[in-house]
């Protein structure tokens, strides 16, 4: 019974009523059996809080209702559902404002780990070329990609709080296309890496495919933080137009060395922004 409650409001609050009604119980008379004041069954059966456990199964017993069978009958596909909120809450697709706006912190602290960690990754594998590969070489490959996918994860769920506070729909889609994309060739040079002896190879020919996708990404997402500058200044703007320069100097596939000069540029104004826009929040709570 320590497990979470499988049943959201106002569901369960509706569930309770049912029960009692059907039982003859008044508030009151369950308050009699149950202890739990008339307040709480008040505020629980109109769906204004969401008990614990403990509660649901005292009052459960005071109805004369066998709590693991009742249990039993919502757990269905409970962790599924909490999954998908979890994954949810992630994305931010159905956080609260307070909750998109803690996002801010994490997100440009991890922008300064996305940083350096991209320096770290270029130094193991020229060391690697150099040196040739080994099992614990092999292990830090992979734990900094690893590495790349969270920072980058949090850096970026930093910029779908800003979209969505400001309701910046072209920067959410950014947002949520960079995520994906990232996760998506990370892990794949993370399996290439485990299973090929080949893989520099393997992931150097991946890049080169990836270029022009990551390029209309940075595009895409330089328009987008254009379009903040009415809520964060110039500096949203000069974050923009890097980005986009970025992309578009990646894109040619000819002078996409200079994006990849451009492109640490880019993320320290990008992380400027992201601490700006948390101070900002930080004010207005004040």
């Amino acid at each position: 019974m320590g497990k979470l409650n499988p049943i959201n409001q106002p569901k369960l609050g509706q569930k309770l009523y049912d029960i009692r009604v059907e039982k003859g119980f008044t508030q009151l008379e369950l308050r009699e059996k149950s202890h739990v004041s008339v307040r709480t069954i008040q505020r629980i059966e109109s769906g204004a809080v969401t008990p614990r456990t403990i509660t649901i199964k005292i009052l459960l017993e005071a109805l004369g209702e066998n709590v693991e069978d009742w249990f039993g009958s919502f757990n269905v596909n409970a962790e599924n559902r909490f999954s998908i909120e979890t994954f949810k809450n992630m994305l931010l697709i159905s956080a609260s404002e307070q909750e998109q706006k803690n996002a801010l912190t994490p997100a440009w602290i991890s922008g300064i780990i996305y940083l350096l960690i991209g320096i770290i990754e270029i130094g193991v594998n020229v060391h690697i070329e150099s040196q040739g590969s080994s099992i614990p070489l092999l292990a830090v490959a992979v734990l900094v990609k690893v590495i790349i996918i969270v920072s980058f994860f949090l850096f970026t769920r930093g910029f779908l709080s800003l979209s969505i506070l400001f309701e910046n729909q072209l920067l959410k889609i950014a947002s949520y296309i960079s995520i994906a994309t990232i996760t998506f060739i990370y892990s794949a040079e993370i399996i290439i890496t485990l299973t090929s002896p080949n893989y520099l190879d393997i992931i150097d020919t991946m890049g080169a495919f990836s270029v022009v996708p990551f390029g209309a990404i940075g595009i895409i997402l330089g328009m987008g933080l254009i379009r903040l500058q009415d809520g964060m200044g110039r500096i949203a703007k000069v974050a923009g137009r890097l980005e986009i320069a970025y992309g578009i100097a990646y894109m040619t596939l000819i002078f996409s060395f200079i994006g990849l000069v451009l492109l640490p540029a880019v993320l320290i104004v990008e992380i400027v922004l992201l601490s700006k826009a948390d101070q900002l929040v930080r004010k207005e709570e004040i």
